[in-house]
């Protein structure tokens, strides 16, 4: 992982969150390394190209400053000194101007100016707070601090104006503004709270907010509206937050005491329940999100809940590896338990009668219940044809395609089944997003694969009309909205314009290592086939990559030939 990017025209500096905290330069349209230095021995939070020295880059961190020269591929540091100009202090971001002059943000809140590796002069209490951003153009620099507050300095860094976001309409108490961007008559401001503002500097006591998300933790907790275009998630910032699918933007918010890691609307839409990571659970109405009940039976965070498919029973699966039952009617009255899990519940679902649930665990155990009372199903025959209501879960005959060979049974995190049109969805540990016939019986089956999200996919979920995909991003903070097109979308006979402004999804035939061919298998598969107990001379090893390659070619001849879920792909629309 990288802590800071940045990017000049030919090249990209990053550095590495390793203990070293390695400094890279990078070819970036060739993907290729140029140069690599330890970065020091704390953290580095910000690093930039001097845009009028070509070599030069400036990095800071935990109390340093250091000054890199380029030289082919080596890249060499010097440490700013500090003398008695300024404290020593951590510094979170530079900028550089003409003459050799460097611009830092301090811990403090102080502005400390370079002149080369000497530390000249500072502008004392610039910010409140830390000065978490700096950003350089032709106008002059604009800084956000952690008080809340952007300001725009001149070229020679003298004060211009200063804008209080804490105090604009859509503002709040502790607000911290993360980065800044300064363009002409527009800034732009984003927060810790993932929010972005837009400021018009002639109107700079009218920021409007333009996005909002999630912060700090994880989001996991992700269901739709049973009958209106309407999404909810819940994250562990411990907000509960419902987002229009239509208009792509949020439309109501509730803050908790608890972080929230489930989320489950009521068959008619007007009731959510939370499942909350203390082992509690709270439901409240949607129409003002104010709490109804707020139970805790369990000591461990609620991972997974559903409610029945008649609305009678509300199933609130734990980590305690317990399923609880609750009857909707008496208030939530809990009125059964499922005890057999050995391990953390991580999936429900209610059969179309509501007479069974099904859930998943950490143990990779898929079980049977009666309900409500929560009797174990011993006989698998019993449930053999059953029809569900949903389909969220990664075990079973239904869905063995979708675990790769050699894979670990957690590195899928969440499946969705649209049973109208047979397909499934699946997010997991990679930040994949995979589009699968269902069910798929066959192990390593084939799919349509997409990537947007940055980090590990949490939850995934059809929107109540089928016609599109939600994903969730557990470190991304991220909900992204794709669009279904079925066969009949791809073969012209529903009247939809593909063409729209929403960009395509980066999607590709499939990355499946096992062919439709059986004598095809995949490279792992012929790894393991291989004795290392020999010894392996450089003729054997010569023929077998020969022996490589041409299967390779065989298999993505045979690809192109037949595309697996021909006809059938998402489209990204929103994120």
């Amino acid at each position: 992982m990288n802590s800071s990017v940045c990017v000049s025209l030919q090249r990209l500096a990053s550095v590495g969150l390793d203990a070293k905290n390695t400094v890279c330069i990078w070819e970036w349209k060739k993907g290729k390394i140029l140069a690599t230095a330890t970065g020091h021995s704390d953290r580095i939070f910000d690093i930039s190209w001097d845009p009028f020295q070509q070599n030069r880059l400036v990095s800071c961190g935990v109390k340093h400053i250091k000054f890199w020269s380029l030289c082919g591929n080596a890249l060499t540091p010097k440490r700013g000194i500090f003398g008695k100009t300024g404290d020593l202090q951590t510094i979170l971001c530079v900028a550089s101007a003409k003459d050799d002059i460097t611009y830092s943000g301090a811990l403090n809140g102080d502005i400390y100016v370079w002149k080369g590796l000497n530390l000249t002069r500072t502008v004392q209490s610039a910010h409140g707070a830390g000065i978490f951003s700096m950003y350089s153009c032709e106008e002059g620099f604009a800084t956000g601090g952690r008080d809340g507050c952007i300001r725009l300095w001149d070229v020679d860094f003298k004060p211009v104006t200063k804008i209080d976001l804490r105090e604009a309409e859509q503002g709040y108490k502790g607000l911290s503004i993360r980065s800044v961007c300064w363009r002409a008559d527009r800034i732009l401001a984003g927060t810790q709270d993932s929010e972005i503002f837009e400021v018009m500097v002639r109107e700079r006591d009218k920021p409007l907010l333009i996005m909002q998300g999630h912060s700090e933790g994880e989001l996991w907790a992700l269901d739709v509206h049973p009958k209106k275009p309407l999404a909810v998630t819940g994250s562990d910032d411990r907000s509960v937050r419902l987002w229009s699918l239509v208009d792509h933007a949020l439309i109501a918010r509730c803050n908790m005491e608890e972080a929230v890691r489930s989320v489950a609307f009521s068959l008619d839409g007007s009731q959510l329940a939370l499942g909350m990571k203390d082992g509690s659970f709270t439901v409240l109405r949607v129409r003002d999100m104010t709490e109804v009940v707020h139970i805790k039976d369990r000591k461990e965070v609620i991972h997974e809940m559903k409610f029945s498919p008649d609305g009678t029973y509300l199933a609130v699966g734990s980590n305690d590896g317990l399923v609880d039952i609750y009857a909707v009617a008496q208030r939530y009255k809990k009125v059964g338990e499922c005890s057999k899990s050995t391990s953390f519940i991580t999936h429900l679902d209610w059969s179309l009668d509501g007479k069974v649930l099904q859930s998943n665990d950490g143990a990779g155990e898929r079980l049977f219940y009666r309900m409500p009372m929560g009797k174990p199903i011993i006989n698998k025959e019993e449930v053999k044809g059953q029809h569900w209501a949903s389909w969220s879960s990664v075990l079973g005959s239904e869905v063995s395609g979708i675990w790769p060979k050699y894979s670990d049974s957690t590195t899928v995190n969440a499946v969705d089944a649209n049973l109208t049109a047979a397909v499934l969805v699946s997010g997991g540990d990679l930040g994949v997003v995979k589009l699968y016939r269902f069910p798929c019986l066959r192990k390593g089956a084939k799919f349509k694969k997409y990537i947007g999200h940055s980090a590990h996919v949490t939850n995934v979920r059809w929107s109540s009309d089928l016609q599109c995909v939600l994903t969730t991003g557990g470190a991304d903070h991220a909900l992204f909205q794709w669009r279904f097109l079925p066969e009949e979308v791809m073969n012209g006979g529903l009247d939809v314009n593909i063409q729209e402004s929403h960009g395509d999804s980066n999607s590709e035939e499939s990355d499946s290592d096992v062919s439709d061919v059986p004598e095809l298998d995949s490279d792992i598969e012929q790894e393991t086939q291989i004795n290392y107990d020999r010894q392996v001379y450089k003729e054997d090893l010569h023929q077998l990559r020969q022996q490589s390659r041409e299967k390779k070619q065989q298999v993505g001849s045979l690809k192109r030939q037949k595309g697996p879920n021909q006809g059938l792909r998402l489209q990204f629309v929103h994120g």
